[in-house]
């Protein structure tokens, strides 16, 4: 069979796909070499070389950042250790309202009247 074509055979009402033959895996081993070989088939050597040059460049200004990121973090360490730090203390916050009961006679600041119920008539009879 040529390389790349699959077989199918049906067997006891099941379809099986058998393997690739031994052509079709050298054909396959061979282009992925091909492929490996020039870049993916699609860059030249000189697009490559530019390709690297500017990671290169990239990581060369990662480098420097980095480096420039670590000294302004040790100069900062040295003046904090040098000057003391002030903490702040939390201020008491207030509770919150809606998880509050609410006082009694608290709304109108005075006594509250009480009211008199009335009392049910009973019938006698």
């Amino acid at each position: 069979p040529p390389p790349f074509v699959p077989l199918f055979r049906l067997g006891r009402g099941v379809l099986l796909l058998e393997g690739p033959s031994s052509a079709s895996r050298s054909y396959a081993s061979r282009m992925e070499r091909d492929k490996e070989r020039a870049g993916g088939g699609l860059v030249t050597e000189e697009e490559r070389d530019a390709v690297q040059k500017a990671k290169e460049r990239e990581r060369a200004k990662a480098r420097k950042k980095a480096e420039a990121a670590l000294a302004a973090a040790q100069a900062a360490a040295a003046a904090e250790n040098g000057a003391f730090q002030t903490r702040r203390k939390n201020k008491a916050k207030q509770p919150n309202p809606l998880s509050c009961k609410k006082r009694k006679g608290a709304d109108d600041g005075g006594e509250k009247k009480k009211k008199k119920r009335k009392r049910k008539k009973t019938s006698d009879a």
